[in-house]
């Protein structure tokens, strides 16, 4: 797609975009999955699955490594202890229990949506039985996934609202058992539909079970935050949402006129305060996760991907950007992970 063609098509997708929502959008309001009310009531110690954490010579059961972010494994540094792992969604405690120590409690969507894709062999992935649900907002499809179910109860296909049961929560999975079981929450962008090619691309001995709601293509926010602006009915807004996103560091990527695979989905992360007419390349912001919220064009021609920003912190920069950019943040860089990121982010725009 040349320049013009690009504007053009820019033009009149937020103006579509702005006008009208796509066919089957609503507003939603995002409610809890589980009867765990904890949450917004203001006990977070009650509502989070703890982990256990051996520091220092300390053993600990930590509520906190159950949020979303990076929450566990603590590193001491000269500067303090950090938590060094990203954990990508919320582990979410059960609040009934039979005789046995399983737990009861039903999982069900956080709001309307249909079911995208059922895992059911616990052995295809480290979230065991998991669950996608897409949901149509107005500023485009996002997805809700469940992990660690102990049974599952829905179809591929289905259309469910909040009131309907996706399964059970368990411990199926890597790393779980009995006294640990959970559901793991996460709302996620997906990253590109041509995934399939990516992962033939990486040469993965594993075939590709789940499709492009492999986790390697869904990268998420913080579902918690979502909840709790939605707690007293208010419906989500996905833009207001990313615009109070914090940068972790931004890309450069040499841009040829053909829009990214997402941006034509979420055309709401275009952002252009300088009206550029002839961008030679596009500025990509991420967050730590990895998430793309915000995409600006730029002037300056580059042959290839580099970092141009990077948040500051007192240790080395893979510790904030699950090893996709290493280094100080005066001399960030991209690692093989990171490339291999943009790469799958700008699959077919090239």
């Amino acid at each position: 797609m040349n320049i013009l063609l690009f504007q053009m098509a820019m033009f009149f997708t937020a103006a579509a975009f702005s006008q009208a929502a796509p066919i089957g959008a609503f507003e939603a309001v995002f409610r809890l999955p589980t009867d765990n009310q904890a949450l917004l009531e203001g006990h977070p110690e009650e509502f989070y699955m703890y982990v256990h954490r051996l520091f220092e010579g300390k053993r600990t059961k930590e509520w906190t490594g159950g949020q979303y972010g990076f929450v566990r494994t603590p590193i001491r540094f000269s500067t303090g202890v950090y938590c060094t792992k990203f954990h990508e969604g919320l582990d979410i405690r059960p609040v009934k229990r039979d005789a046995r120590g399983e737990p009861l409690d039903e999982v069900r969507p956080m709001a309307p949506g249909v079911v995208v894709h059922v895992s059911e062999d616990p052995r295809k992935s480290n979230y065991g039985r998991y669950v996608v649900v897409e949901h149509e907002l107005p500023e485009g499809k996002i997805y809700s996934l469940y992990a660690h179910m102990a049974s599952v109860s829905c179809k591929t296909g289905q259309r469910v609202g909040t009131g309907n049961r996706l399964g059970v929560m368990g411990h199926s999975g890597v790393g779980l058992d009995r006294e640990r079981s959970h559901v793991h929450v996460e709302l996620c962008l997906l990253m590109n539909r041509r995934f399939q090619e990516h992962y033939d691309g990486m040469k993965i001995a594993a075939p590709n079970a789940h499709g492009i709601y492999n986790g390697l293509n869904l990268v998420g926010f913080d579902a918690s935050a979502v909840l709790l602006a939605c707690r007293e009915g208010r419906a989500f807004s996905l833009k207001q949402h990313f615009s109070g996103l914090e940068e972790q560091y931004r890309v450069r990527v040499p841009f040829s006129g053909a829009m990214p695979d997402i941006l034509l989905r979420h055309p709401f992360l275009w952002n252009d305060p300088d009206q550029i007419k002839h961008p030679a390349s596009l500025d990509i912001s991420f967050t730590g996760a990895g998430l793309p919220f915000r995409i600006t064009p730029s002037k300056e021609a580059v042959p290839a991907p580099r970092v141009v920003a990077a948040k500051p912190w007192p240790f080395d920069q893979k510790f904030r950007t699950l090893s996709r950019v290493t280094g100080s943040s005066k001399e960030p860089v991209l690692t093989n992970s990171g490339k291999n990121h943009i790469n799958l982010l700008m699959l077919g725009a090239q």
